[in-house]
């Protein structure tokens, strides 16, 4: 079992900020197969607030990403949920809204 399978909640879902849903084995596949890239994050204006077992996570974010052969620059808001189970902080929900003024292309295809 590699580490993010770890850190990943078995029931996360990653929505994308091109509106693409994935489950957490889509995402993991997506990742080890190549399909997106993350070269580069910058996160600002982050706040947490935990409450009890669940911490929300928001922010802006901009991600330099490969996206096949090509690149391309994503600027989104995002909130991410955190699960606290047995004592240990798991990844459960990501959503990213990109910014309108932000030229983006199509999203890639599964």
């Amino acid at each position: 079992m590699c580490s993010s399978d770890l850190l990943f909640h078995p029931q996360l879902t990653y929505t994308h900020s091109n509106a693409v849903v994935d489950s957490k084995e889509v995402y993991m596949a997506n990742l080890s197969a190549g399909v997106v890239r993350y070269v580069a994050c910058d996160r600002e204006d982050t706040q947490v607030v935990e409450i009890g077992d669940v911490a929300s996570i928001t922010g802006k974010a901009t991600f330099s990403v490969q996206v096949g052969e090509r690149n391309v620059t994503i600027v989104s808001r995002y909130s991410s949920v955190w699960l606290r189970e047995d004592g240990v902080w798991r990844f459960a929900e990501r959503h990213y809204h990109r910014y309108h003024n932000v030229p983006w292309t199509e999203g890639w295809q599964k």
